[in-house]
């Protein structure tokens, strides 16, 4: 017995140490702890301050859910061993938690492109990080390329002349991912055999580095090579597509090559079906075009006009719109010359081109005759093919016809043409939807300014309700010092959204369709007092999300001509 201080311990010798905490129980509870403080300073701090998140905020707040998880680790009210892993348990579920709060929170801000996602899926990591060493190893590349047989194009040694060609092509893809281009394309400059690149960015073309005509001509065989393409055939258009691994990151390059005089063309566009895939309630329609396209689609009946200009939407618009049907009880088709994205439910008719095959209009008309509810043409390449939808039985099946025209009006009048009787396409449209495509200014840089009163009047705004307006920026200002955007890469703007004009046509509109009068119908359409592109472009432009320069270039760019499709000869059109 041992007396201290008036107790008695038994057993108990002053001088004798007691042991109240397993040795390897403060290890266990350390390696969660540092396995999230490495995700934490490795990942998640560099993407706050990368993109403006609030770095500071959000590190308080890690801190937090660590102090946190450590308490409730420590206190839980058991007793014996199980109270130690449950509270391992419970730490670890709370730092798990602050980085998927994290990742959640970070992927929704507008100043996080898409690319840049979070993605929490870290069984990938050793399998794309020992995939990046052996393409080094091989070569130094920086990219790994795969065709669509899922062989891996293997990096050429470094002191052959391949490997030169290799990275020129990889060049083409790191620079626009780097400004998030969908597009590059490849081409003769019609100058002393020099070819030029250049990038489209969020509907923009962007100009890019010019190379010799023969060192283009490796590069364009380069990726008809990955794309399993035929390499000999320099005339025709291939088409195919590469799978790349950008330090992890998986895209498609879809490979497009065509020849003429003056020599091979080249296009390669990023992830292209990911390009058309969005809900239609992400398109940037107001909300009174939302009601009024949802009641075009319940009707299900008549020739509905999808318009807009090249590279402006109009695949998406109508893929969006199409989804809107329900497929699985309804009879949903589709004719395309290409087909861009998988729709579920919908059956996808790949138009026959090959010499021998029925011409565009013959297909539609066999699609017709099977009664769907409801066909979605996607490209109109003769006036014949228009003929086919006005003659189709309007009452039971609805045909959405795109057309890659400037406007409502412009796509009526292209139908009418096209069509060759005011009457038969009058009686036979039901609604036209037309649209083109802002870009959205990055709210990481954009600088709000006040407006002055003449250049409000010169856009039919009012000057007492509209007091400030964002122009782009492209800098931010990072320790006090003007730097370039991380988000925008300087540009000033950072994705796409769309202004529409949806305008259903009734039994008045249709009178004056018959008529030819397309003033009268203009000033019809005026009266019901349904938005048109320009004035909602001007609603989105008030609420910060584009600027006064972007209005102004999508009502000066080119508009094509609103003529008729081509008119096939007499004597080949197809009896209905």
């Amino acid at each position: 017995m041992t007396q201290l201080g008036g107790l008695t311990l038994p057993g108990v010798t002053l001088g004798e140490g007691v042991m109240l905490v397993s040795v390897w129980k403060p290890i266990v509870l350390l390696l969660p702890i540092v396995g999230w403080a490495w995700v934490v300073s490795g990942v998640l701090d560099k993407h706050a301050f990368r993109f403006h998140l609030g770095r500071k905020q959000w590190n308080v707040a890690h801190i937090a859910a660590a102090v946190v998880a450590v308490g409730v680790a420590l206190a839980i009210p058991m007793k014996g061993e199980g109270a130690f892993w449950v509270g391992l348990l419970a730490m670890i579920v709370i730092l798990a938690a602050d980085i998927v709060v994290f990742a959640a929170i970070a992927n929704k801000d507008e100043r996080v492109p898409a690319e840049h996602h979070l993605k929490l899926d870290f069984s990938k990591l050793g399998e794309a990080k020992q995939a990046k060493a052996a393409a080094k190893q091989a070569g130094q590349s920086e990219l790994i390329i795969t065709g669509p047989d899922k062989q891996t194009i293997v990096v050429p040694d470094k002191d052959t002349p391949e490997f030169a060609v290799r990275v020129a092509a990889e060049a083409l893809v790191l620079r626009a991912t780097t400004l998030r281009a969908s597009q590059v394309d490849l081409g003769p400059t019609g100058r002393d055999n020099a070819y030029a690149v250049s990038l489209l960015l969020d509907g923009v073309r962007h100009p890019g580095d010019t190379m010799p005509g023969a060192d283009a001509a490796r590069v364009i065989n380069f990726w008809k090579g990955a794309a399993k393409l035929d390499v000999a055939d320099t005339r025709r258009k291939l088409q195919g597509d590469a799978n790349i691994d950008i330090h992890g990151q998986k895209r498609t390059a879809r490979v497009i090559t065509s020849g003429s005089q003056a020599g091979m063309r080249l296009t390669l566009l990023f992830d292209p079906d990911k390009a058309v895939r969005r809900k239609y309630e992400d398109l940037g329609l107001l909300d009174n075009q939302l009601e009024m396209i949802r009641e075009l689609v319940a009707k299900q009946e008549g020739v509905v006009l999808v318009a807009a200009p090249p590279d402006a939407g109009r695949t998406t618009l109508l893929y969006s719109i199409l989804k809107l049907h329900d497929a699985y009880t309804a009879n949903i088709q589709t004719l395309e010359l290409d087909i861009e994205d998988a729709l579920e439910g919908v059956r996808q008719n790949k138009a026959r081109i090959e010499e021998g095959a029925p011409d565009f209009a013959t297909q539609l008309r066999s699609i017709l005759r099977r009664d769907p509810d409801a066909v979605a043409v996607a490209d109109v390449p003769d006036a014949q093919t228009a003929i086919e939808a006005a003659k189709s039985d309007i009452k039971h099946t609805r045909v959405y016809l795109s057309l890659p025209v400037d406007g409502g009006l412009a796509a009526i009048q292209t139908y009418v043409r096209a069509v060759g009787d005011p009457n038969l396409a009058g009686e036979s449209l039901r609604g036209v939807i037309a649209g083109k495509l802002v870009r959205k200014l990055c709210v990481n840089c954009r600088v709000a300014y006040p407006p002055a009163p003449d250049q409000l009047k010169a856009l039919g705004l009012p000057a007492d309700r509209v007091k400030q307006l964002y122009k782009k920026g492209g800098q931010v200002l990072i320790k006090n010092k003007p730097e370039v955007c991380p988000v925008c890469n300087g540009i000033g703007y950072i994705g796409q959204e769309g202004v529409f004009e949806v305008y259903p046509l009734g039994a008045e509109e249709r009178a004056l369709i018959k008529k030819g009068d397309f003033a009268g119908l203009q000033v019809e359409l005026r009266k019901k007092q349904l938005p048109s592109i320009s004035q909602s472009a001007k609603r989105k432009l008030v609420d910060g999300l584009t600027s006064i320069e972007e209005l102004q270039r999508i009502s000066t760019s080119a508009k094509p001509a609103a003529t008729a499709p081509k008119q096939p000869a007499p004597a080949k059109q197809p009896t209905a």
